[in-house]
């Protein structure tokens, strides 16, 4: 009876672990799907339009957490979007450059890099939950926006 319990008690964790793996994937794949869409709205109206409609806090490119940024990495991180409606669009035209999660990490800095070296990837680190006004984990996937020194993102809360 011991070893069934134990077994059933495994398969719960197991089953657990794979609901929420499977959770993070569905949320990775939105914030990658939505900085997609934003580039190719990017490409189709230009920059005037897309930065415009990338600042709607109640547009298109926001839904919920999700919202995209968009960083000039030409001024080392100088915020040109941010439609998280919350209060960040105070961050518009300001130099985040040495701005540091709460471990130290100079996560824009990160997002610069990447922009420059691979052109996309996942950048790891931990903000102020605006919903549960928590320190938690983020993570956002960023993509530099062709022909252009500006990056876009997009991340989501690791809780």
């Amino acid at each position: 009876m011991r070893k069934i319990v134990a077994v059933l008690f495994s398969l719960v964790l197991v089953l657990g672990f794979v609901a929420a793996q499977e959770k993070m994937s569905a949320e990775a794949q939105k914030a990658k799907d939505m900085v997609k869409a934003g580039l190719a709205f990017y490409k189709a109206n230009g920059r005037d339009a897309a930065l415009a409609a990338f600042n709607d806090p109640k547009g298109k490119f926001r839904d919920g957490e999700y919202y995209l940024f968009v960083y000039d990495y030409s001024k080392d991180g100088t915020a040109v979007c941010m439609a998280r409606g919350d209060g960040n669009a105070a961050m518009i035209g300001k130099d985040l450059w040495g701005a540091k999660d709460p471990d130290g990490k100079f996560f824009y800095q990160d997002f610069v890099k990447v922009a420059k070296a691979s052109g996309s990837s996942w950048v790891d680190y931990k903000r102020t939950n605006p919903d549960t006004k928590k320190i938690e984990n983020k993570s956002s996937y960023i993509e530099r926006i062709p022909d252009t020194t500006l990056l876009v993102g997009c991340g989501f809360y690791k809780n």
